[in-house]
């Protein structure tokens, strides 16, 4: 099945009249041993001071003919931004094209620009927005080019969790970066406050027995009782894992997310030590602890404002001021 060319729109509208004797054969033949002579591709400017004479609506029909007939190419410069280049079509150009859809059918040169941008953004996805600003498509062609591109299933729209009214592109294949899903803590864009206080309680928890048998094992010896105490962040997801409480698999650096709210709140410490293996931390293992105080600290021990890990940035005129701190309220309702 065939797919329709998009039509490139011109930059800018020309005042100059159609004369009686021009032929639009004749204009493709120069277009073509334009291009001849610059094998590297003519951007629309050496087009525009090489045919004067011609309307911008007649040289940008004989462009699309000449790319419906696959005649010429149509680029991305690799020395100008935002610059598309026009370039004659061989068997050396087609190999050596940056520009190239493995597996998708019949394509177009606006679908094959359009799909390289998409590319380029990896898994951050791309807005329609800085697609319609790099390849300068008027909305409706930019709408159709995308739409086609998706029932081809070469991209696929995702909704971002930081703008829900908004869609990025990417390739079909890709899976999206957490900083635009979400991650774990996210479902259907909606945050999971239930399931990470129920990871919170049971990492806590595992803390807790851990601390608790180490001092039934050693109680005379608080050097073995604190060492023999710590539990990695590899162990933590591993029994957090076996638990089934999570519908997908958790990774380190998910259990070490959680496990950084609860050194927030004072309720175990971390340390962190050499590995001989390598893991998610490189050579490094994270270890982490319960602490329980001897005595019960009154409440204006425990003023948050103590453990704070922000408390630098906090004043009355930032983003951090003890005006909004939720903390600081808790706290001062005891």
């Amino acid at each position: 099945m065939a797919y329709s060319h998009a039509k490139i729109e011109p930059m800018e509208t020309s005042t100059s009249l159609e004369t009686s004797d021009f032929d639009p054969v004749n204009l493709e033949s120069s277009i073509i041993q334009l291009c001849l002579q610059f094998p590297n591709g003519v951007s629309d400017k050496i087009l525009e001071n090489s045919f004067r004479s011609a309307t911008m609506q007649q040289r940008v029909s004989a462009l699309n003919r000449l790319l419906s007939l696959n005649k010429i190419d149509l680029l991305k410069s690799s020395t100008e931004q935002g610059t598309f280049l026009y370039r004659i079509r061989d068997t050396a150009n087609a190999l050596g094209s940056s520009i190239t859809i493995s597996g998708g059918g019949t394509t177009d040169q606006m679908e094959r620009v359009v799909y390289q941008l998409v590319k380029e953004s990896s898994n951050l996805g791309i807005w329609m927005r800085d697609i319609r600003t790099k390849t300068k498509l008027s909305q409706i062609i930019l709408n159709k080019t995308l739409k086609s591109l998706e029932s081809k299933k070469l991209i696929k729209a995702v909704k971002s969790v930081h703008a829900s009214k908004k869609k990025v592109y990417m390739l079909y294949e890709m899976t999206p970066d957490p900083s635009i899903t979400g991650g774990t803590w996210y479902s259907d864009h909606e945050f999971e406050a239930e399931f990470v206080r129920v990871l919170n309680e049971q990492c806590a928890r595992l803390l807790d027995e851990r601390l608790d048998e180490s001092i039934r094992k050693f109680p005379h010896d608080p050097f073995l009782r604190r060492t023999s105490s710590f539990m990695s962040s590899i162990e933590l997801v591993t029994l957090i894992n076996e638990m089934g409480i999570a519908t997908v698999s958790l990774t380190v650096q998910d259990i070490e997310s959680i496990l950084y709210t609860l050194i927030c709140d004072g309720k175990i410490e971390k340390t962190t030590v050499a590995s001989t293996t390598n893991n998610e931390n490189g050579h490094r293992n994270n270890l982490y602890r319960s602490i329980k105080p001897m005595l019960d600290s009154s409440p204006v021990v425990r003023n948050p404002c103590g453990i704070c890990p922000v408390f630098k940035d906090c004043h009355d005129d930032g983003l951090i001021t003890p005006k909004t701190c939720i903390y600081l309220n808790k706290w001062l309702d005891f």
